[in-house]
């Protein structure tokens, strides 16, 4: 991807950001967007359990919950288990390093019976829509750059980490 690209696909995501109403200290100018030091850019945000019917390969019929926000600060809390976590289908020395510096969506689905929230994140870098933090983004390829596992806020454990195949 060009620098050019790379500099476009984050003004994207951070005029998502203004439009959703975390960032308003943001100049606007063409394909740039500098903002004041400091600022934080929301990068998480909790989906509409209505989402998860855009799930890829989810169980069909399971349900659906809505977390608490004790449950949403405990799956940011775990984040760093991200790492650690083998990714399937990969070699073992594929990672995801920084879960925290991916844009990520939570979805509350019931699977086997079990409350769980799907994590579905995403690179910076790459083009996003710009309404990412309503409807679930969801993209075939991609790499370590597009990924998604499940949070169990019981267990306060991350599993099932996949990554996008290589486009």
């Amino acid at each position: 991807m060009t620098r050019s690209r790379r500099l476009l696909n984050r003004a994207r995501i951070k005029i998502a950001a203004m439009l959703a109403g975390i960032a308003t200290t943001c100049t606007l100018l063409p394909f740039f967007i500098p903002c004041s030091l400091g600022q934080q850019v929301q990068r998480s945000v909790l989906l509409p359990s209505s989402a998860a019917r855009s799930i890829p390969d989810r169980p069909p019929g399971q349900g659906s919950w809505e977390p608490t926000k004790s449950d949403i600060e405990s799956l940011e809390t775990n984040l760093p288990q991200v790492p650690a976590l083998d990714v399937k289908g990969w070699s073992p020395r594929i990672k995801i390093d920084h879960p925290e510096k991916y844009f990520r969506q939570y979805v509350p689905v019931i699977y086997g019976g079990k409350k769980l929230i799907y994590i579905n994140a995403f690179c910076e870098d790459e083009l996003s829509p710009f309404d990412w933090h309503t409807h679930l983004y969801v993209v075939t390829d991609g790499a370590t750059c597009y990924w998604q596992a499940l949070y169990d806020p019981v267990t306060k454990k991350i599993s099932s980490l996949t990554i996008n195949s290589r486009g």
